[in-house]
């Protein structure tokens, strides 16, 4: 074989893979594969002393392409010992990392107290009572012919059919009973639930407070119902400290990397006051949402202080259709507004409680 034919298949081998060529010589697969190895090492040692030219094209040709063979071993066994592999080293956590994951937390943390005022509150609507199915006559009939099939032997065809109808009668009588008196029991329950109803419109006390305390009763602030009677309820919000709020807050670098700083004392208080007003914004939302007969509402917001005593943040009044209540924006915007809404001090407008006497 020439050299340039050498070269020609040298190139195949270097740009077709080597499974690729196996497949498309099926006999040279199965005689390779059947061939032990050592025989075929031997038979490469004799082509190599029985074809020096062979051999020797063989050395230039892989001068000229730049190619090594790798070094076969000289023995049949395998070596069992895995090649070393160097696990690389996880990368060093460094402080502008810690930063943005405080930046993070910060910020999922400051949307959880926040999200309070997106909240929105389906109103009240009159209960409907689902009215019941009517019961199927089949499963009595099956009863009833449990209890008499035994009074005739499987030959008293006759006597059968009959016994058959007497207990499908009083299945069916039997059905049409139960379904009366599910329909009683029906108009029983649909008639208290429009009584309740039209005492919630009415605005009856003990009915509206037992609303409101159900509607509060997983609220993140709580909330105590002074009075609810009518047109008009007196309620007082339990509120949160400046404790709630993360410690750093979310910054983003001039690079646009996400990071954390401390807050300002001015950015403080006016988160807090966001925070305040988000409270104030979904109490009133659920107020209006469970009692349709409320126009006026008074609200008044107390914190723990340091000692345990409540202080007293503010104290404002709010009608149904003064306000915009969908805007979430609209309870930071009262306080700010309102006579005895949050008392601000100072360049950092600071969130000072008020006194006891400052009540609307």
């Amino acid at each position: 074989m020439g050299i340039g034919k050498r070269l020609a298949r040298k190139a195949v081998r270097r740009t077709v893979p080597r499974s690729v060529r196996r497949a498309a010589h099926p006999v040279r697969t199965v005689k390779r594969a059947v061939t032990p190895r050592p025989v075929r090492q031997v038979s490469r040692a004799i082509h190599t002393v029985t074809n020096p030219l062979g051999a020797a094209e063989n050395l230039l040709i892989n001068s000229v392409t730049g190619s090594r063979k790798r070094g076969r071993r000289t023995t049949g066994t395998r070596s069992r010992t895995a090649p070393t592999r160097t696990r690389s080293a996880a990368p060093a956590v460094t402080a502008t990392d810690v930063r943005a994951a405080e930046g993070a937390a910060s910020h999922h943390h400051l949307a959880e107290l926040m999200a309070v005022q997106r909240e929105r509150f389906s109103p009240a609507q009159r209960p409907v009572i689902p009215l019941p199915a009517p019961a199927d006559p089949a499963a009595f009939q099956q009863q009833e012919w449990a209890k008499i099939k035994h009074d005739a032997r499987p030959w008293q065809r006759a006597r059968r059919r009959e016994l058959r109808q007497v207990s499908d009668g009083r299945g069916a009588q039997l059905a049409a009973e139960f379904t009366a008196r599910a329909q009683a029991h029906h108009r029983t329950q649909q008639t208290q639930a429009d009584a309740w109803w039209a005492a919630l419109q009415q605005g009856r006390p003990q009915v509206l407070r037992a609303a409101l305390d159900a509607a509060f009763a997983d609220n993140p602030a709580p909330v105590r119902i002074v009075n609810a009677e009518r047109h008009s309820a007196d309620l007082v919000v339990l509120l949160p400290g400046f404790e709630v709020l993360p410690a750093k807050k979310a910054h983003v670098t001039p690079t646009g990397r996400l990071s954390s700083k401390a807050w300002t004392k001015t950015e403080l208080n006016n988160v807090y006051a966001e925070l305040l007003g988000a409270h104030l914004l979904a109490t009133v939302r659920e107020t209006w949402a469970t009692g349709p007969s409320l126009t006026h509402l008074k609200v008044t917001g107390l914190r723990r202080g340091p000692g345990g005593a409540d202080e007293h943040l503010f104290a404002v009044e709010v009608d149904r259709a003064g306000v915009t209540w969908h805007d979430d924006g609209a309870g930071a915007a009262i306080l700010d507004a309102a006579p005895h809404g949050l008392n601000r001090v100072g360049k950092t407008r600071e969130v000072r409680p008020r006194s006891a006497s400052a009540s609307v």
